[in-house]
């Protein structure tokens, strides 16, 4: 079932409760319907919301003020006993609906809601049937002081002979190709070039034998890895992949639940530290001009030939994405070094380099270093980042993902237009994929 027509037959719904309100001898006004982000950061600053997860961001919930006629005069029900029935009747309605009353007492009866569950496309994908769900991305870079909104990039046009692959996957050559080499590597019986149950099992099996994400999906390191064993140098590249047990170790060290250190793995990294043999990057042409100018430049000196890398305000118009950023960074690095390597997000989390003094490192060029060398390193980062910054209610993003507040750290990280993503829902479906609750 698609948002919208959760969102739908949630007003079917709405208008069930209305005639039943009547019915009652109730006369019903409405209030809040659709909230956005911006006003539930105030409620959960205010104190009025506890978290920034609330039906109303997704048009689930609403307000209704319920009266009674009264010695000529309307009168606001308030009392608990007398709007039970209403309550209940709502509850009734669906599994998932929920009446404030029964949980806030008479602050919330007015409001009348529904659990719609982790919805993983966008905002406009949703409306849309499943399989008409955009193309996953090469890169989610995060939104902070470098850039206003989380950047998403498409991955590249150009066919490859090793696709992600999955169980319904129609690719038969490619699936060949992967169960050949499953075959070879003793974890698969015979080549079907269909990817079925039994081929899922098979790389889920090679993939915890070789301590990678046991997800049953042939992705680039699962490929990278299945080749190693004929070529020394796609050994060395497949050395340097994160597994399990970089994750139970790094939700250790945040004191949160591995499955949500998955689960922000799974949305926020794509999975891809690294492209080809350099880490993965997203060069900040605005964010150089500013640091030129720290750095006592005068970048407007600088710009003619230039203009694709240095600009005095953030645009997407310049990325390029995969092996071109890396292009971009190394003729940045010809301007001024260290402003360049300050100006690029990196790795699996897209941290950006200026934050390296900050979460510890000695220099911007040790914190470079250390996302060259493993995976691990720059899940290391992105746990120094969550546990030093704070979002504006005062919580660490660490604790955010301790009390799996989806939007709230959704918001902190992706931006104020996290929605446009769905980026909480993403993580909550996500998380419950990985704690074996979906």
């Amino acid at each position: 079932m698609s948002l919208l027509t959760e969102q739908m037959s949630f007003l079917k719904d709405v208008r069930r409760l209305l005639d039943y309100a009547e019915r009652q001898q109730f006369l019903v006004t409405g209030g809040e319907l659709e909230r956005s982000p911006e006003t539930q950061e105030i409620y959960v600053r205010s104190g009025r919301e506890k978290s920034m997860d609330s039906p109303h961001l997704r048009k689930c919930a609403i307000t209704l003020n319920l009266f009674r006629d009264s010695n000529d005069h309307f009168e606001l029900v308030q009392d608990l006993a007398t709007l039970e029935p209403i309550g209940k009747y709502w509850e009734d309605l669906d599994p998932r609906n929920r009446w404030g009353g029964r949980r806030g007492g008479v602050l919330e009866a007015p409001r009348f809601e529904r659990d719609p569950g982790g919805w993983p496309n966008s905002t406009t994908a949703t409306l849309l049937p499943p399989d008409q769900a955009p193309a996953p991305a090469e890169a989610v870079a995060l939104a902070d002081a470098s850039r206003p909104v989380a950047v998403v990039l498409p991955p590249s046009q150009a066919d490859s002979p090793t696709p992600v692959l999955k169980r319904g996957s129609g690719e038969r050559d490619a699936i060949g190709r992967l169960q050949s080499l499953l075959v070879k590597a003793g974890f698969l019986d015979k080549s079907s070039g269909a990817f079925d149950d039994e081929t899922e099992r098979a790389v889920a099996e090679f993939q915890r034998k070789n301590s990678l994400v046991a997800d049953g999906v042939a992705g680039e390191k699962t490929w990278t890895t299945l080749l190693s064993q004929t070529s020394d140098a796609q050994q060395q590249m497949a050395s340097r992949f994160i597994g399990d047990a970089d994750f139970e170790a790094a939700a250790r060290s945040l004191q949160i639940e591995t499955a949500a250190m998955r689960a922000v793995y799974k949305v926020e990294s794509n999975g891809k530290g690294f492209i080809g043999d350099d880490p993965k990057i997203l060069f900040e042409g605005h964010v150089f001009w500013n640091r030129l100018k720290l750095a006592g430049l005068r970048p407007e000196t600088l710009v003619r030939g230039n203009e694709d890398i240095l600009y005095p305000t953030w645009t997407k118009q310049f990325y390029v994405g995969g092996a071109g950023e890396m292009r971009r960074l190394l003729r940045a690095e010809g301007i001024q070094r260290e402003a360049a390597r300050e100006s690029a997000s990196w790795g699996l989390f897209q941290i950006m380099g200026f934050h390296w003094k900050p979460l510890g490192y000695g220099s911007v060029d040790e914190f470079v270093e250390r996302m060259k060398t493993h995976e691990r390193d720059q899940l290391e980062a992105f746990c120094r980042f969550v546990a030093r910054n704070k979002d504006r209610s005062g919580r660490t993003l660490a604790q955010l993902l301790a009390e799996k507040d989806w939007a709230a750290f959704a918001y902190a990280y992706n931006g104020a237009g996290y929605r446009q993503n769905a980026y909480d829902d993403k993580l909550r479906a996500q998380y419950r994929v990985f704690a074996g609750t979906a």
